[in-house]
């Protein structure tokens, strides 16, 4: 009796082994399955963006080259304006493998954020004015109010911003794109506010995913990236459709200084 009860405890034992060797091959058959259908879909659309690009600077090129005697300013411009999307477009793929890959690290220094955002409002009007893109009928607004030092990647906090302003710009046919900067105890707030369309509900709750966009100019990156440097800095990111029903605001906040302990945690470059 008592070897036959052994028995019966030994087999139930190998039978619940065996199913939760099942079910742990099955969530890792499901979680690979998962990996490699998001790998196919960052392949296919990154190709497709990389794709379109490279055509139009091709089809320009060729046609600047068929009439070496005669200057099409619109060509040259349409030609630096893809060079300029390629270039963007390759560095937000870079950056989102380095955060896959948790490869990403932070270089933090001493810096006055007012500051960072006035040269990368300028930058991004330049760069629009530069690539052919018209921004009369949008105001970009910042009125600093001293100054606020901040102790982080400074690099990384300029592209979360600029970022910021992108979408922004994307979604503003007219009006203003305001950026606001907060100091509250030892935490840092920017936020940009414009008065485009707003954001869509459908991709409310996805909106700082990857490939997440209602845009037809770009491919849902910009945000998913701004996410993670923010987080990387142990901050957080948010945003809200303005009360008035005009436009929409994103915000995020980071300490002023990176706390000893989250330096332990992660990858920081002193």
């Amino acid at each position: 009796m008592s070897n036959n009860f052994s028995q019966l405890v030994f087999d139930k034992t190998i039978t619940k082994s065996k199913l939760s060797l099942d079910k742990a091959h099955t969530f890792n058959a499901d979680e690979t399955l998962k990996h490699s259908k998001i790998q196919d879909e960052f392949v296919n659309i990154a190709s497709h963006e990389i794709k379109t690009p490279i055509q139009s600077i091709l089809t320009y090129s060729e046609l600047l080259h068929s009439n070496p005697n005669e200057i099409h300013q619109e060509y040259i411009e349409a030609i630096y304006r893809n060079a300029l999307r390629l270039q963007r477009l390759s560095k937000n793929l870079l950056d989102v493998t380095k955060m896959e890959n948790h490869t990403f690290t932070l270089q933090n220094e001493k810096f006055d954020i007012n500051e960072l955002i006035l040269s990368t409002i300028q930058d991004f009007v330049t760069r629009a004015h530069n690539s052919g893109i018209k921004t009369r009928n949008v105001q970009f607004l910042f009125s600093p109010k001293g100054r606020i030092l901040a102790y982080a990647d400074k690099d990384r906090i300029a592209q979360v911003i600029s970022n910021l302003i992108d979408n922004a710009f994307k979604f503003t046919q007219r009006g203003n794109i305001s950026t606001n900067v907060t100091k509250q105890n030892d935490r840092i707030i920017v936020s940009v506010s414009d008065s485009g369309i707003g954001i869509n509900s459908q991709i409310a709750s996805r909106l700082f995913s990857k490939f997440v966009t209602s845009s037809e100019n770009g491919i849902g990156l910009g945000l998913y990236i701004a996410k993670n440097i923010v987080e990387a800095h142990d901050g957080k990111i948010w945003f809200q459709n303005n009360p008035n029903r005009i436009g929409a605001t994103i915000s995020f906040e980071i300490p002023s200084k990176i706390r000893t302990n989250y330096l332990a945690n992660h990858q920081v470059l002193q």
